[in-house]
């Protein structure tokens, strides 16, 4: 997936640097953990190397500076907007009026960016708005290209929009600085942006996300070390960047995850992540540690699997064919049919009642977050 990245400038490094001493920071680690980020992503700001955007902001907000500044952009550049004649033809020719607009330099834009959700209340009555193509021009030409609106509701006018994280943000300082006060003569109240990235990302580190649904989240670039994800649905979410070291995985979907070499991911659960996602036969997993591991529709063809242990692991769709398992530990595995099972321990696998005493031990749910 493609993302908007911004680069620091080196003046805007060194303004970053005084705003860190200035902030009371006594290390960049300490400054990352304070905005639930990880350390490599705030690493790669000060080494002057690419950071998607939303991180890039947060970066920033956290010390209080303004993003455009470090990132070495202009303030403002004018830019004439498309003729009223042009404005009219989107509108099918419905005569519409137009405020004066500035956009602003865009940098990095990718072919297929995450979407930002907001809303934007104009004062007036709903039934007044007879084109709505117009008022999306309009805010186009203060933010965006990405800029669309999916939805209107009552409540003063409420529009439900999208667009991409720049766009947005550029709305956001449009309206919030007085440069946008109407929209086609309905004059704006206010504009809420959905910031539900790192809203989730406060609430899994205060309150862990045991068996929650995290279907094709975005947690790129966050710092989840030591939470409990246990049971945890990532099948498809976004964990590039991400720091995930300590972070309590047993039994979590980590099907079609998105990961990167800065994710900080333990050996255990690579090795897990592979499994899933890099289908192969005849695996070298000879001794591996899969206590707890989520294996649902794994292709274990051929591995070699002697003295491995998958003690609590699922194993639902697994296909365990020709798979050598000799002293291999299955205790408390679940997703294994009682034929299959027989199968199994005719071919050397161990289903004991309890693990031996030298085996690592299936621990429960940790009492931390």
């Amino acid at each position: 997936m493609n993302k908007i990245t911004y680069t620091a400038s080196e003046e805007g490094i060194e303004i970053a640097k005084r705003a860190l001493i200035r902030s009371g920071f006594e290390s960049k680690s300490n400054f990352a953990k304070s905005q639930l980020m990880s350390r490599s992503t705030v690493t790669k700001f000060f080494q002057l190397q690419p950071v998607q955007f939303d991180s890039f902001k947060r970066i920033c907000d956290g010390l209080k500076l303004n993003w455009r500044e470090i990132a070495g952009l202009p303030a403002e550049e004018s830019l004439q907007l498309s003729s009223k004649k042009d404005c009219n033809e989107l509108a099918g020719n419905e005569e519409g009026r137009m405020v004066g607009t500035i956009r602003r330099q865009v940098t990095v834009i990718n072919g297929e960016n995450n979407t930002v959700k907001a809303v934007i209340t104009l004062e007036g009555n709903i039934n007044s708005v007879s084109n709505l193509k117009i008022i999306e021009l309009i805010l186009r030409e203060h933010s965006g290209d990405t800029i669309k609106i999916n939805d209107i509701k009552e409540g003063s006018i409420k529009l439900n929009i999208e667009g991409s994280p720049e766009d947005i943000q550029k709305l956001v300082e449009h309206i919030q600085s007085g440069e946008l006060k109407e929209v086609n003569g309905f004059p704006v109240e206010n504009i809420q942006v959905n910031d539900s990235k790192w809203q989730l990302v406060q609430e899994i580190v205060s309150q862990g996300a045991i068996d929650r649904d995290l279907n094709g989240v975005d947690l790129s670039d966050t710092d989840l070390s030591g939470t409990n994800l246990i049971g945890a649905n990532l099948n498809g979410a976004d964990l590039s960047g991400t720091d995930l070291s300590g972070a309590y995985l047993i039994g979590a979907d980590l099907r079609n995850t998105i990961i990167d070499s800065s994710t900080n991911l333990e050996d255990k659960w690579h090795l897990v992540w592979k499994i899933v996602n890099q289908p192969t036969q005849k695996r070298n997993l000879i001794g591996a540690n899969l206590i707890g591991a989520n294996l649902i529709g794994a292709n274990l063809i051929g591995a070699n699997l002697i003295g491995a242990y998958l003690i609590g692991a699922n194993l639902s769709n697994a296909n365990l064919n020709y798979a050598n398992v000799q002293n291999t530990q299955f205790s408390y595995a679940t997703g294994i049919s009682e034929q299959l099972k027989r199968n199994l321990i005719k071919r050397g696998a161990i289903f004991e009642d309890s693990p031996g005493e030298n085996s690592p031990i299936y621990s429960p749910t940790p009492s931390r977050r």
